[in-house]
């Protein structure tokens, strides 16, 4: 199995997210074969209780991998579909505008994941794929939240403002501290690319842009931390 692939999943904890939340997804899995602990055991309990194939692999050192079929994603008629339901309440929104690195993908969607956000929208053709390495770093995440994959992100902001969600863009460059924003409303909080943030058409679209730092030295957060951060805020105040 090729691990550039994306129908590849990585990982104990990738594996058993999938088999607790969508089973039907696994087609095949391979375990290594010089392990015998619990860990692997309980694994295969799962897998049997599942009635999912497996096969004892040389080729596999230290972790199982996992042939998944092929789903597709949900898009923004998905999306529009989904909001109709949960725009009464006050859904809480993270969006991906160029997310380059599927370890960072990961890491955010893992974030909104513990956090408990609505929904995840990724600018599609601008984003890293949810592949292995994504989907391992979410420790199992991306199967847990609703993740919706968008063409256009700028029509999907003006579909957000048409139905009150109010759009945060995250820019270090930003004079409004996040601190000063009320999230307990329908919210979208919009990260950017690891380099150059988020775009200015992107910016443009977003009713506030907000910095994390007040530092005039160093701003920048790596995406992932920063968007750990601007959820655990919104959190808050929303349990507050």
């Amino acid at each position: 199995m090729s691990k550039d692939q994306n129908d590849i999943r990585i990982g104990f904890h990738s594996i058993e997210s999938i088999l607790t939340h969508n089973p039907h997804k696994i087609k095949k899995v391979l375990l290594p074969a010089n392990r015998d602990d619990d860990r692997l055991n309980n694994l295969i309990k799962l897998l049997q209780g599942n009635n999912i194939p497996f096969e004892i692999s040389n080729k596999i050192k230290q972790e199982p991998e996992a042939k998944i079929s092929a789903e597709q994603e949900k898009n923004f008629k998905d999306l529009k579909n989904f909001l109709d339901l949960e725009s009464s309440n006050n859904p809480l929104i993270l969006i991906l505008d160029n997310i380059i690195d599927p370890r960072n993908l990961g890491a955010c969607i893992r974030s909104a994941a513990v956090i408990g956000v609505d929904a995840v929208i990724i600018n599609k053709h601008q984003c890293a794929p949810i592949n292995a390495v994504a989907h391992k770093v979410s420790v199992g995440g991306a199967e847990v939240i609703d993740i919706f994959h968008v063409t256009n992100l700028v029509n999907c902001l003006k579909h957000l403002s048409e139905i009150n969600i109010t759009i945060y863009g995250l820019s270090e460059h930003a004079d409004k501290s996040h601190t000063e924003c009320s999230f307990t409303g329908a919210t979208a909080l919009v990260m950017g690319s690891e380099e150059s943030g988020v775009r200015e058409k992107t910016l443009e679209r977003c009713d506030n842009t907000i910095s994390l730092s007040g530092n005039k030295l160093f701003k920048s957060f790596n995406v992932s931390v920063a968007t750990g951060i601007i959820l655990s805020e919104a959190s808050r105040q929303r349990q507050g």
